[in-house]
């Protein structure tokens, strides 16, 4: 058999019929999709933000691309809807993109040149939107908020961190993962793509729950998040609190944890004490409580400490 010998069969058949082997499972290629066919009794609209940068560090990277897709979600069911706008922009650094950086999301130097954000675009696709979400928000919203100081006011949802992936059975909370165990996949790692991306992986229920994750994340948005900072944690545990999901703070130059809710800041406290420094007495942390627009705005924790 040959190529011409499938022409006219729909691939989608084959598809269906590889999985009902149970011997194979068929992934889709994600495309733009206008309207998520969800029952929106109640909408609220929420944009949906992915970021590329010139580096990892807040202090010494800049802003290179944004994407954002605005869509109407049923605020009691999760229900995704219409698509209402998108943006895609790029800017050009005061510096040249570092190779690594390159290596990563494909954005050159020639590619940003003479490049500037259309910022009253997308200042009205942000208009009335009453969530932003991204996956990594603690990355993600810093940037934004400094070249685009406007969104200050702004509540941001971590689609990363506030959706429980891993209790779900999910095989791991990078979007490529979600993605996958969904049933799609998607070749780019271009801000509008993984916006999609991320939209089609939100417009499932979850695997275990059944919830819709939008509702997950309409509850989460609304909750204190506890920030806390591992204060002289010893050097050789770094490896230890990045796996445990802390990031470092090269400003403040300690580890850094959001904690949703009482239960995980004690579970996480706990953990510091048995884990890092080693001792069933008390130690010294870094807390800041953060609710509504305060969420991952920033880095400072530094101003309050407490002995636990």
């Amino acid at each position: 058999m040959n190529s011409s010998d499938f022409e006219h069969i729909d691939p989608e058949l084959i598809a269906q019929w590889l999985e009902t082997t149970g011997h194979y499972k068929v992934l889709r290629r994600i495309g733009a999709v206008s309207d998520f066919n969800g029952q929106i009794e109640h909408p609220v609209k929420v944009l949906v933000v992915d970021t590329e940068t010139t580096g990892l560090e807040l202090t010494q990277s800049e802003l290179i691309e944004v994407g954002a897709i605005l869509v109407e979600v049923d605020r009691d069911s999760g229900q995704l809807g219409r698509v209402l706008g998108q943006f895609a922009g790029l800017e050009q650094p005061s510096k040249p993109i570092p190779a690594e950086s390159t290596a990563i999301h494909g954005i050159t130097d020639e590619m940003v040149k003479g490049q500037v954000f259309d910022e009253d675009a997308f200042k009205s696709l942000c208009k009335g939107v009453d969530l932003f979400v991204a996956h990594n928000a603690a990355f993600d919203r810093p940037f934004m908020q400094r070249r685009f100081p406007w969104l200050e006011p702004t509540v941001w949802a971590c689609s990363f961190k506030e959706l429980p992936w891993k209790q779900e059975g999910y095989s791991g909370q990078k979007l490529e993962y979600l993605l996958a165990d969904c049933g799609y996949f998607h070749s780019a790692h271009r801000a509008v793509e993984d916006c999609n991306a991320l939209l089609h992986v939100l417009s499932k229920p979850l695997k275990s729950s059944k919830n819709m994750p939008m509702t997950v994340l309409f509850e989460s948005a609304n909750a204190a998040m506890y920030q806390i900072a591992a204060l002289k944690a010893p050097f050789e545990k770094k490896d230890l609190l990045r796996a445990r999901g802390f990031r470092w703070n090269s400003e403040d130059r300690v580890w850094e944890f959001d904690a949703f809710g009482f239960s995980e800041g004690k579970e996480v406290i706990d953990w510091l004490k048995a884990e890092v420094y080693e001792t069933s007495s008390k130690v010294m942390l870094g807390f800041r409580t953060r609710s509504g627009s305060d969420r991952y705005a920033g880095n400072d924790v530094r101003q309050q400490y407490k002995e636990v």
